[in-house]
């Protein structure tokens, strides 16, 4: 799971933790996300490591991933804890030779042995099981040695530096740029819990021990607890010199190292962080963008529309696709939470204002955790607007044929379910039809109580791939097949379609001196949204094989 979703697991975890999986093992694997480059937030996730007593491993290499998540199972079956195995955006996105073993074949199944103490986790057995787990975590701190997964580069340097995961790479490239080869340096491989006599025996002849970690001070917290307690007389330098925001790179480790050490950055270091700086200056911003023929960019297109560009309206917003609303040029979402949390807010803020509150929500995370917060605004008839973008995948992060698929195949109904739980004002639309979206919108601000307005049409990637795939099986028949394309004539240049729709597919372009808009059919999927916007009739429709051809539309959901 994702550090945030760690957030969500935490409840149950806290308990699990508390028990122990015994007899059989429990590793949870969770990706950290230093620079907040997938997240909402960049939250240190580390600290629930303290919390909830889990035993946490921070591999730096894919060997190490490969080799550790073994490790991480064996230790939690033979400690009877939960083991967190944490990784970052960049760790999990690295790439290396792994050196293969043969595989472990599991058991697949078992058989449940009745625990009541350990199992049931409340008065009289939840303080005994607390004892427990304080004996099953020294028990570990004990036997980390003995692992081989903490490691010491040695070094004569009266300054050491102790770091960990990624850190640690960037560490060691700093300090080869910075020719600084006497350096001692521990590398944890498990960051919590410590085991005290590792950490004495590396700070014991130090003057100065640097803690190279991203985010706040976790290692260099505990690691001045350990100093303190031992009365070693070294110097901790951490938070000071390394900021508790973003994530790391060589550059900036160097940069921080060579202040700390008093060095001069190479000639070839300062000439990279010159080059960076003058390329970051010229390089246009790139923000992410909802896909060619997206359903959800015509529907946000539609609500700008019906609310003349947000006029007195505030749009909650949620997690999925559509978090790139907040980006230009749609600027179509006030405030981000949580999955489901654009309702919640929703409803809070319908109660204190008299502006109009639309929420937004997908199908994904309608199922996951949508549906309270929408029996609560039914409850509270809460003067909401609650758009629910029902696209049939999880296409976010990367269409897996999950529960989602699984309950629409099995015929589950949002439109069904909002009707059970007593939605009152309930509308089906087609983002590609947007006018007619567009006067269900307006409608509904203007009447009052809760409204749902569920927006259908398969994810533009998807519905592409479909039709296409239909598309080479006619034509392998011999068939004729009926196409579509769309092109620009007459421009008015009015920027409609390219900045108030923003297709990626339509881009201004300069022929003869005369500019005027295009649309690259390399990249258009023909959903005719453009089309149906144009306010001036200047993109214009051609059909192919009219007469004879077999029409291919996209599939209906």
């Amino acid at each position: 799971m994702k550090h945030v979703g760690l957030n969500v697991a935490s409840d149950a975890l806290s308990v699990i933790a508390l028990n122990g999986p015994n007899p059989g093992g429990m590793v949870v694997s969770i990706g950290s996300d230093p620079g907040s480059l997938g997240s909402h937030q960049e939250q240190n996730e580390r600290f629930y490591a303290w919390m909830l007593h889990l035993p946490t491993l921070e591999p730096h290499t894919p060997q190490e991933c490969k080799d550790w998540i073994k490790l991480a199972f064996d230790l939690s079956e033979k400690y009877d804890l939960v083991i967190s195995f944490r990784m970052s955006t960049r760790s999990a996105h690295s790439r290396g030779f792994v050196k293969l073993e043969p595989l472990v074949k599991g058991i697949s199944k078992g058989k449940f042995i009745r625990n009541i103490p350990k199992f049931n986790s409340l008065p009289p057995h939840a303080i005994n099981n607390h004892i427990r787990l304080y004996e099953r975590i020294e028990k570990l701190r004990e036997a980390i040695p003995e692992l081989g997964i903490n490691k010491v580069i040695s070094g004569n340097n009266k300054v050491g530096i102790i770091t960990s995961g990624m850190p640690f790479g960037y560490t060691m490239e700093a300090l080869s740029q910075l020719e600084l080869n006497d350096v001692p340096v521990l590398k944890l491989g498990m960051i919590y819990p410590l085991n005290y006599k590792e950490i004495i025996d590396f700070l014991q002849n130090l003057e100065k021990v640097i803690i190279i970690e991203e985010l706040e001070p976790f290692l260099e917290m505990k690691i001045a607890e350990i100093a303190h307690n031992h009365k070693i007389p070294v110097e901790i330098i951490g938070e000071k010199f390394f900021p508790k925001y973003n994530e790391f790179s060589t550059g900036l480790v160097a940069t921080s190292l060579a202040k700390i050490f008093n060095k001069t950055p190479s000639e070839q270091m300062t000439m990279a962080i010159d080059y960076f700086n003058s390329y970051k200056e010229i390089i246009p911003s790139r923000f992410p963008t909802f896909c060619t023929g997206c359903p959800e960019r015509a529907t946000l297109y539609s609500i700008l529309k019906a609310t003349n560009q947000l006029e007195n309206t505030i749009i909650s917003g949620d997690i999925g696709c559509y978090v790139m609303s907040f980006f230009p040029p749609q600027k179509c979402s006030d405030l981000i939470i949580c999955m489901s949390g654009g309702i919640s807010a929703a409803i809070g803020l319908s109660a204190k204002t008299d502006q109009k509150v639309i929420a937004l929500i997908g199908d994904s995370t309608f199922f996951h955790t949508g549906m309270p917060p929408l029996a609560e605004a039914v409850g509270y008839d809460s003067n909401v607007l609650l758009i629910i973008f029902e696209n049939s995948w999880t296409a976010m992060t990367g269409h897996q044929n999950d529960v989602l698929r699984y309950l629409l195949n099995k015929g589950f109904s949002i439109e069904e379910i909002c009707k059970a739980i007593g939605v009152p004002w309930l509308r089906v639309e087609d983002s590609y039809n947007p006018k007619k979206l567009t006067r269900s919108i307006e409608e509904a601000l203007e009447s009052g109580g809760f409204k749902v307005i569920i927006v259908k049409k398969e994810c533009g990637l998807q519905a592409h791939r479909w039709r296409m795939e239909q598309i080479r099986s006619l034509e392998r028949e011999g068939k004729k097949v009926q196409d579509v394309s769309y092109y620009i004539g007459g421009c008015q240049m009015c920027y409609e379609c390219a900045r108030v729709l923003s297709c990626p597919a339509i881009s201004r372009v300069e022929t003869d001196g005369v500019e005027e808009m295009q649309i690259d059919q390399d990249r258009c999927i023909k959903c005719g949204v453009c089309y149906k916007i144009c306010p001036n009739g200047a993109i214009r429709k051609s059909i192919i094989n009219v007469l004879k051809g077999v029409e291919v539309p996209f599939r209906e959901l």
